[in-house]
């Protein structure tokens, strides 16, 4: 083979290597999971009722535990983000046959969000 053989060769192989790994580096999550932690809310009601729940995200796994004993173990993924910080997020839970839609609003505080109408705060370890 020549010379400008060689050449035309290893330019056709830089270029179709581009365009196989070119996706693979461009695939990166641009955003952040926000939720990943453990939050808690925790009140007294009008009738002197001692509540409390946290939730725990990890890696699109969640746990939810009350003070009433109810537990609750699924999957999250976010569906939606809003220019005011606040995001939709879809629960799978019950081994796959219950969805729910939560709107998580967030705060300047990234410590702080709001989560079906409760005030959550980040659990530090």
């Amino acid at each position: 083979m020549k010379l400008h053989h060689w050449i035309v060769l290893l330019i056709a192989l830089v270029v179709v290597g581009g365009l196989v790994l070119w996706p693979k580096f461009q695939s990166k999550d641009v955003y952040t999971d926000e939720l990943t932690g453990t939050w808690r809310a925790e009140g007294t009601s009008e009738n002197d009722y001692q509540w409390w729940m946290e939730y725990t995200f990890e890696d699109h796994d969640y746990t939810l535990a009350t003070d009433s004993y109810y537990k609750e173990k699924g999957t999250y993924l976010i569906t939606e983000r809003f220019l005011d910080g606040s995001m939709t997020v879809k629960k799978t839970f019950s081994d796959g046959s219950k969805e729910y839609e939560i709107v998580v609003v967030t705060t300047d505080d990234p410590d702080v969000i709001q989560l079906d109408g409760a005030i959550l705060n980040r659990v530090k370890k």
